[in-house]
């Protein structure tokens, strides 16, 4: 790091002290200004994990408790803003404790005694976290004669931790709608009220009991509020990206190419208007080197478990999925969604939006590079639970397999891959055509070679198309017929014709598979020459 590079907040979350340690603040003051400048009111903001909710949150704290001399030399110490001390509760809900909801009820009251301990406030005990929060609330008013400030990060944790379990998320649902609820009968003590999460869940009271709470999570003029976008890489971390491109012998423009293939895309609104992640981003800016950083902080199990639930089109994961904006408005636990689910932890993402019919609707799709790998490794390994150097040991090896076209090879790994999965891991109601397809899709999605499934043809579609260096291989799956059959099928719709004039050799390939077994039972291929 030269003497001209700022310290990279890799891990703060708190605003002084990223300011106190002279670390890169990329500011956001203007956008927040937007939201204080409207004066009371109460805002929800949507955002992924590791996006910058907290910082953010720190940050409001520190204008709300008046610490103006934090920003100095940043947009809002110069703007209109008029600098005042309020008093300010703050949740920080994923710290809560949260395994069962009578933990959760203890976790809630030690929450809001920590924030009267701050104040020097000795509040009663009570069997209600929510009538402690709300005796915190008039205690408050009376210390400093102003409305209460209430900020809550990750609001929705202790639901969203347990989706996959939703009697335990129900019952720490009810717990939540208790505590939040306050905010409803307190309305006339708060001064302004700010919440993040992952997602709208109903039910919580905040959605329905906060009259004039604002969802401003897909509004334009809040889409840059966190995150990076194009301009502000390129300013703040100037010099992180020019020692990138020399060590790797690139122009600054190449390796900007490089930088936002992996990082950049995720898109929060109608406008064009796309960020980096931020934690991503900084970690790429220390090691000078991609890979999948956000990924390797763990995949959240619960969204692997919910695929794994409801097979969702993830071929489809990369052109892009069609939904409506109201998939967005609530969630319920007892029939979650899990393609709205994804946009908000952050796996897809906004690519476009259009509106037909008075409907807002937008195409959903992978943000960028490292999401699409990393999601595809995270839903192989979680399809089999097999150990991760047998995985990798399984891709190289059908890697080789199809790169030199040894097709006794390819299928013998297969037959070994499905094998390893545990028989109870997907339930019998799930086994099906679309079962089998996907885990193909994923081993040779993974395996680096260019994949297109369900490929149109004026005919119909072939299941899936796998194109190397040298070749063109058209395979069509049956589930409890034959290889012949599926054979058959490819040779009567004519599938390859579009393929026969590319100088590839192109291999149609019929394989069954038996519910029964678990497994490939039969294949064969023919070549139709180049």
């Amino acid at each position: 790091m030269s003497s001209q590079q700022k310290k990279l907040p890799i891990g703060i979350q708190s605003f002084e002290k990223l300011i106190n340690e002279g670390a890169v603040y990329v500011d956001k003051t203007k956008y927040i200004y937007e939201l204080l400048k409207l004066g009371f009111g109460a805002y929800f903001l949507s955002r992924p994990r590791r996006f910058g909710k907290s910082l953010l949150v720190s940050t409001l704290e520190a204008i709300f408790k008046n610490k103006r001399s934090l920003f100095k030399g940043l947009w809002l110490d110069s703007s209109e803003y008029a600098w005042k001390e309020f008093p300010v509760i703050k949740f920080d809900m994923s710290t809560v404790a949260q395994k069962t909801d009578i933990e959760l009820i203890v976790g809630l009251k030690d929450a809001v005694k920590d924030n009267a301990k701050n104040e020097q406030i000795a509040l009663e005990e009570s069997d209600s976290p929510g009538r402690m929060f709300q005796s915190l609330i008039h205690a408050l008013v009376k210390k400093y004669g102003e409305k209460v400030v209430v900020l809550i990060d990750e609001y929705d944790d202790p639901i969203i931790k347990h989706v996959t379990r939703p009697e335990m998320a129900a019952r720490n649902r009810e717990v939540l709608h208790d505590f939040y609820k306050v905010m409803k009968a307190e309305d006339a003590n708060l001064r302004f009220v700010f919440l993040t999460g992952i997602s709208k869940f109903v039910k919580t009271s905040i959605f329905s009991g906060l009259n004039n709470l604002e969802n401003i999570s897909l509004l334009t003029e809040y889409s840059p509020l966190l995150g990076y976008t194009q301009d502000e890489l390129e300013s703040y971390f100037r010099e992180y990206i020019s020692d990138f491109a020399e060590t790797q012998s690139l122009t600054v423009s190449a390796a900007l190419e490089e930088i936002k293939l992996w990082y950049n895309g995720y898109r929060f609104s109608e406008s064009e208007i796309k960020v980096y992640n931020p934690f991503s981003s900084l970690l790429f800016f220390k090691h000078q080197k991609f890979t999948n950083y956000w990924f390797e902080t763990g995949t959240p199990s619960y969204l692997v478990d919910l695929i794994k639930k409801k097979l969702p089109e993830i071929e489809d994961f990369e052109n892009g999925i069609r939904v409506l904006q109201r998939s967005f408005e609530s969630y319920e636990i007892e029939s979650l969604s899990i393609i709205p689910l994804l946009y908000d932890t952050g796996y897809l993402t906004i690519k476009s939006s259009s509106t037909h019919n008075m409907m807002q609707d937008y195409i959903l799709a992978y943000p960028n590079l490292e999401v699409k790998n990393a999601m595809l490794d995270s839903l192989l390994l979680g399809f089999s639970e097999a150990p991760m150097e047998k995985i990798d040991s399984i891709i190289l090896s059908i890697s080789d397999a199809i790169s030199t076209s040894n097709l006794e090879k390819f299928f013998s790994i297969l037959k070994s891959y499905f094998a390893s999965i545990p028989y109870d891991l997907i339930p019998e109601k799930k086994l099906n055509e679309k079962y089998f397809q996907l885990i193909f899709y994923l081993l040779m999605r993974v395996s680096s070679f260019r994949v297109n499934t369900e490929d149109r043809t004026n005919l119909g579609r072939i299941d899936l198309v796998l194109e190397s260096d040298t070749s063109v291989y058209l395979f069509e799956l049956k589930v409890n017929s034959s290889a012949q059959a599926a054979l058959e099928q490819i040779k009567e719709k004519k599938y390859y014709e579009k393929y026969l004039n590319i100088q590839k050799e192109v291999l149609i390939i019929g394989v069954n598979f038996s519910l029964e077994e678990r497994n490939v039972t039969d294949w064969v291929v023919e070549s139709l020459g180049l």
